[in-house]
C-alpha cells in the first residue's frame, strides 16, 4: 500500500508527474496552486531531470500550508501523479523513507543520490 502524506517536516516538495498529453492540466495545477496557497512553483520540465521518471513540475511549501494543501491538490490532481516528500537535506532519505503519493507510485531513478 502506498505511503499517504503527513504533516512531519517542516519543508516539502511536491513534485507533479505528466506526459506530452497533459502538460496544460499540469501547467494550470500549478500555477493554480501558486496563486491559491502562495507554494513556489518551479519550472515546468518536459524531460525527466532528476531522479523523476517522467515530465514534473516541483511545488515547494512548508507544514504551515500543508493541511489546507494536500487535500486540495488530492482533489485537483485530475488523475496525475503526485511525489510528496519532506525536504530534510538528505536527498535519498528525502526520495525514499520521507516519501509519500497521491496517484500512481513511479519508480525514481535514485543512482544520483547513492554516491
Amino acid at each position: 500500500m502506498t505511503q499517504r502524506p503527513e504533516n512531519i517536516y517542516d519543508r516539502y516538495h511536491a513534485h507533479v508527474y505528466f506526459g506530452p498529453a497533459s502538460l496544460a492540466q499540469a501547467r494550470a495545477l500549478c500555477a493554480q496552486a501558486g496563486a491559491l496557497f502562495g507554494v513556489s512553483v518551479g519550472r515546468v520540465h518536459e524531460r525527466p531531470v532528476g531522479p523523476h521518471p517522467h515530465w514534473s513540475c516541483q511545488l515547494a511549501f512548508d507544514s504551515r500550508v500543508f493541511e489546507q494543501f494536500l487535500p486540495w491538490l488530492e482533489q485537483h490532481r485530475g488523475g496525475l501523479s503526485v511525489l510528496v516528500h519532506g525536504v530534510t537535506g538528505d536527498d535519498l532519505a528525502d526520495h525514499t523513507a520521507h516519501a509519500s503519493w497521491l496517484g500512481d507510485e513511479a519508480a525514481l531513478n535514485l543512482d544520483m543520490f547513492r554516491r
